[in-house]
């Protein structure tokens, strides 16, 4: 009796989460029914916990009603997705996959050939978890991102876009070697993709900037030395290092590298400024 229950009970959770989703995929929805049909669901998932595919339908469904709220509002329905996909993430990793063959995201197309059903569910929750801890900032946490998505890579023989998420997790956390090997690894798979391409072009100046907005003045003498040629903008290079030079106790030198600065563009924000304020506190 018991076994037929829970069977009964499984074909119900399966047939919640393949309207949600259905309402989830149409555009036209409207917000309204979306977070109504959430409350099903939830109802639902109450007497079905391990239940992979509907727990699975509420974090996509919570995304949408994020996507389509204004910015300020958005916050606590990103939470709940995660907490979902995260949910999800550990009945696969227990091995509960129930509905995931229904899951887009889970299915055989999505993934590289060879993978189980039960690892493409967990590398599917574990990616949506990890991009969302990567790209919303209300629920940022770039050290959280990091297990999610190395799990996903760790997995993988081809490309995927976990990669590169994985280096924007690295570089939020300040790792910026580990995201240089992430993302070499990434473009290593994926030969010639532009947004990786990119991204590591621009990894000299992040290691520039990160170092000057914590202060760390030494580290931006260091990077700035690493820079390779154009890898910043030359009046900027100067103001960043000319700013280092003072913070580090070395008046004429900051004023030296703020004077190119000026000879490479005229207009460099703020470099006039520091040259009068310098010019005040020498005379003092």
């Amino acid at each position: 009796m018991k076994l037929l229950q829970r069977f009964v009970a499984r074909i119900k959770a399966d047939g919640v989460a393949r309207r949600l989703l259905l309402q989830v995929e149409q555009a036209s929805t409207p917000t309204l029914q979306i977070v109504e049909a959430i409350d099903d669901a939830e109802r639902r998932r109450r007497d079905q916990p391990d239940h992979f595919g509907l727990t699975y339908a509420l974090g996509q469904a919570c995304e949408r009603v994020a996507s389509d709220l204004r910015w300020h509002e958005r916050g606590q329905w990103l939470e709940r997705a995660l907490g979902y996909y995260e949910a999800a993430s550990r009945l696969a990793q227990a091995g509960r996959i129930d509905g995931a063959a229904r899951i887009d995201d889970v299915k055989r197309a999505a993934w590289e050939p060879g993978l189980t059903l039960g690892k493409r569910a967990l590398l599917a929750a574990s990616f949506r978890a990890g991009v969302l801890l990567v790209a919303e900032f209300r629920i940022r946490n770039p050290a959280d991102a990091i297990g999610h998505l190395t799990r996903v890579v760790s997995n993988l023989r081809g490309a995927h876009p976990a990669w590169y998420f994985l280096g924007e997790a690295y570089v939020l956390n300040a790792q910026f070697d580990e995201a240089e090997r992430a993302w070499t690894e990434g473009l290593a798979r994926s030969p010639g993709d532009p947004t990786l391409e990119a991204v590591l072009r621009n990894l000299p100046a992040d290691r520039v900037h990160h170092a000057a907005r914590t202060a760390d003045w030494a580290g931006v003498l260091r990077e700035i030395a690493r820079l390779p040629p154009n890898g910043l903008p030359a009046s900027e290079r100067w103001t960043l290092e000319g700013d280092a030079h003072l913070a580090l106790g070395h008046p004429e030198e900051a004023r030296q590298c703020w004077l190119r600065a000026l000879q490479e563009d005229p207009r460099a924000v703020g470099v006039r400024r520091r040259l009068r304020k310098l010019e005040r506190l020498t005379v003092l």
